[in-house]
């Protein structure tokens, strides 16, 4: 079996829709549909449950792809992997299930592939550099203003499921932390070539200034993603880590 399958090689069922962010972006515009996220909104909301829900099941795919694709890698970094498929299994389960709680249903919206496409790296220190430290370190950002909407909505359903989950995200993203650096210890080039794909894929998700610091905004009202810098220091990012992704995102802002 051939590493990096290409996205329509997925299992999906017939009557899903997979299609690329980019496509799903220009129907948006050509609908005539407001580019920013409305959180508050239940219909939005229950847009990113399923968007996110499509993401675990996408994250799940890629934790088992990478046990799968890299056979010589450490038994730990393996028995990671396997933990982290377990994991992304649960998380798609609960999400399924806040999906229907909104009162939709699996596949009633489309899947768009651009979690997947971010896990092509050849290399497992890249591979987990930018699916555990960008891709989840992503989720932390995410979930932690989603439980921030279920707080304004009085939602705890969502507001202790999406907390129960960021929880394992924080521990994803810690694994990441731990193997890109064990994995290139003594080589400083390939721990390089590993930061700058997970800094491809931070800007990737930076959303055109979409994400910001929390400090580049006058007002936090819901409607801006902010990094999550608590639970990105507990997952093991450095100070200077952070900050390079915050110059990352006022580059996007920029743009």
């Amino acid at each position: 079996m051939e590493k990096c399958i290409p996205v329509d090689r997925l299992a999906r069922p017939d009557d899903w829709i997979v299609v690329r962010s980019r496509q799903a972006r220009e129907i948006r515009d050509e609908q005539g549909m407001d580019a920013r996220p409305l959180p508050f909104d239940e219909e939005a909301l229950r847009a990113r449950l399923h968007g996110i829900y499509t993401g675990e099941l996408q994250a799940m795919e890629a934790a088992g792809r990478t046990l799968f694709d890299f056979p010589d890698a450490p038994w730990e970094f393996q028995l990671d992997m396997a933990r982290q498929v377990w994991d992304e299994s649960r998380h798609a389960e609960i999400f399924q299930r806040l999906v229907e709680y909104m009162g939709a249903k699996p596949g009633e919206y489309v899947e768009t592939e651009i979690l997947w496409r971010c896990t092509q790296a050849e290399d497992p220190a890249a591979r987990v550099a930018g699916i555990n430290r960008g891709l989840e370190g992503l989720a932390c950002d995410v979930f932690d203003q989603l439980i921030r909407i279920a707080q304004r909505n009085g939602d705890e359903v969502i507001e202790r499921a999406v907390d129960y989950v960021l929880a394992d995200e924080i521990t994803h993203v810690r694994m990441g932390s731990k193997w890109m650096r064990k994995l290139t210890e003594g080589d400083p080039e390939r721990l390089e070539r590993a930061r700058a794909f997970q800094e491809m894929v931070d800007e990737v998700f930076n959303f055109r200034g979409g994400r910001r610091a929390q400090e580049d905004i006058a007002v936090d009202d819901g409607l801006i993603l902010t990094i999550a810098r608590e639970a990105r220091l507990l997952a093991g990012f450095t100070e200077e880590e952070l900050q390079r992704l915050v110059e990352s995102t006022r580059k996007s802002s920029a743009y």
